[in-house]
């Protein structure tokens, strides 16, 4: 899914700040500690904090990935890091208004043929673990409709067609973006009991 490069587009197009996924501006230590990821989430919420005052910013990758992304593997991938020990990162910085959600999130989606055809086309790119990654693209939509239906108008979803029409679609909603619901614990709450009481992988 042409993330990286729509965002971009958008940047060029809106005059926004974009601010990459963590592995694009952070390099891992030698030896990487379990909160070093989650602490770069900080790092990328600080940076958008301090730019939004002069324009509107983009974040690309959700910035409570930890929560959805573990949660679509079970909870079994970087050393089985549970719901628990993500949540004891988070709240105390949601709490204490350091980290917030974002005003709206843009979640782009298409079907799986197209996403294979599109991996195919696209030698620029390695697009490693696609795979495996697959395999959130069904959880992941029912954890942001779960978000949506809680705070309504907290997420867009805009099917991939092409970046035009995808930029035009995110363009559109800009102005109705609000960020009431930033710092929001009962938003956070509501995140961490659905995700507790949900199976991502209901076929298990």
């Amino acid at each position: 899914m042409q993330w990286e490069r729509q965002l971009l587009h958008l940047h060029f197009v809106n005059n926004a700040f974009h601010i990459p996924e963590v592995a694009s501006w952070w390099e891992k230590p030698e030896y990487e500690y379990p909160e070093w990821f989650f602490e770069r989430q900080l790092d990328r919420w600080n940076i958008a904090i301090e730019k939004e005052t002069d324009t509107e910013v983009i974040i690309d990758i959700d910035l409570f990935q930890p929560f959805w992304y573990n949660w679509s593997f079970d909870f079994t991938l970087f050393d089985g890091q549970s719901l628990a020990f993500v949540e004891r990162f988070y709240r105390p910085l949601i709490s204490q208004k350091k980290l917030g959600f974002p005003d709206t999130y843009f979640v782009l989606y298409t079907n799986e043929h197209i996403l294979r055809e599109r991996k195919a086309s696209d030698s620029t790119r390695l697009r490693r673990g696609f795979e495996m990654n697959l395999q959130f693209i069904e959880p992941q939509m029912r954890y942001f409709k779960a978000l949506n239906e809680f705070c309504p108008d907290l997420v867009c979803f805009i099917e991939s067609v092409d970046i035009e029409h995808n930029i035009k679609k995110i363009r559109n909603e800009l102005p109705y973006c609000t960020s009431t619901h930033r710092y929001s614990i009962e938003l956070f709450d509501f995140m961490i009991s659905w995700l507790s009481t949900h199976q991502a992988n209901k076929g298990k």
